[in-house]
């Protein structure tokens, strides 16, 4: 496992959850192109594709019929995450459609069958992934900087702090208003919907909290940063907030 800090945690964290999301409330159309990018982000993943290979046992998985449903993965995290992950990726090599090859029998309509084998099997799968990740940000301690190394045995991590340029001391960048850059956060944060979920809501002052942070180093990694600006400028919500995200990703743009 190479070496990884907090901010690049959190930001595996959201592209999971964007690309988990968008699979879990897919349609019939979107699917299996959907399935097929999910699958291979957690495999082209190195933290998250440890995990998973920590529990998978090929014996868990015998391939299945077209249009097989499932009344349970398993009766263990190790079952479900081992059998789901096999099965998901054996539906995107040798399936066609999501709808009748996959989703078919979960409910009487196709749309409600697609909306509940995402619910009953896809939803517990990323739970359990996402849970993995909050479990190796806490073992990070609180050190933002610091780098880590992480291990996985038997879908258990490991974190220990990196040997190699294992501390990487912030400062103010001088070239940045950070005053501006504040105020700017503070209009996102003003603007964020009451109505989005509490998990919703943290996740977008999470990201806030990365971009402040990578500003105030002294080499910013813009790359880094624009990763969670796709991410806030894709939260369909308000006119108020989108404008609030458009400024901060204007004010981004003229880092050097």
């Amino acid at each position: 496992m190479k070496n990884i800090d907090k901010q690049q945690l959190k930001i595996v964290s959201m592209e999971f959850r964007a690309i988990a999301n968008r699979l879990i409330n897919c349609n019939r159309d979107t699917g299996m192109p959907l399935l097929k990018k999910f699958i291979a982000y957690i495999d082209n993943n190195e933290i998250i594709s440890e995990y998973i290979q920590g529990y998978t046992k090929p014996g868990d998985f015998q391939p299945v019929e077209a249009g097989t449903t499932f009344t349970s993965m398993g009766d263990t995290e190790q079952e479900e995450v081992s059998y789901t992950y096999q099965y998901l990726k054996y539906a995107t090599e040798n399936f066609t459609d999501f709808d009748y090859n996959i989703a078919y029998g979960y409910a009487r309509n196709i749309n409600d069958s697609i909306k509940e084998f995402c619910h009953r099997i896809v939803l517990p799968f990323v739970n359990y992934i996402e849970n993995y990740l909050v479990q190796v940000g806490i073992k990070m301690n609180y050190d933002e900087d610091a780098k880590y190394t992480i291990t996985v045995n038997g879908g258990v991590a490991q974190v220990n702090v990196a040997n190699d340029d294992a501390k990487i001391n912030a400062k103010q960048n001088s070239g940045i208003d950070i005053t501006q850059l504040e105020n700017i956060l503070s209009d996102v944060i003003k603007a964020i919907p009451h109505e989005l979920d509490t998990k919703s809501q943290e996740e977008i002052r999470d990201s806030l909290e990365v971009i402040k942070d990578e500003v105030m180093k002294p080499k910013p990694r813009k790359g880094f940063m624009e990763v969670v600006l796709k991410y806030l400028s894709g939260i369909n919500t308000t006119t108020q907030f989108a404008a609030a995200v458009a400024t901060l990703v204007q004010f981004i743009g003229t880092i050097q």
